[in-house]
């Protein structure tokens, strides 16, 4: 199992076993890597709880990240485009995003309660 911080990365680069991997390269909605994802976001939000500000970079990974992610999704939804997500309907894809929502803006907003 890799750090928070390196699973963030890893998403972020795209690298193959990321949950964005799987995402962009199979089509697949890996709820193992999504899971493993939002935990890390979890994780930081813990570790940063004290700090004023957060390193530039590290907001960029995570926001980067979340964008993307749903940017694939509205491209799924899109008939006129060719992506899509092989295993997941649409209200469990809601399902998730919201759910990922609530961790980012946790995670930017730095309140773990």
């Amino acid at each position: 199992m890799y750090d928070a911080r390196t699973i963030i990365e890893h998403n972020f680069k795209g690298s193959e076993g990321s949950f964005i991997y799987d995402l962009h390269e199979k089509n697949i909605f890996n709820i193992a890597a999504f899971k493993e994802y939002v935990d890390a976001i979890t994780q930081l939000t813990e570790q940063e709880k004290d700090e004023q500000m957060i390193e530039r970079s590290l907001m960029d990974q995570v926001f980067f990240t979340y964008s993307y992610i749903l940017k694939s999704v509205i491209w799924h939804l899109d008939m006129n485009d060719h992506s899509s997500i092989e295993n997941m309907g649409d209200e469990q894809l809601t399902e998730m995003i919201e759910r990922l929502e609530t961790v980012v803006r946790t995670f930017i907003q730095g309140n773990t309660k």
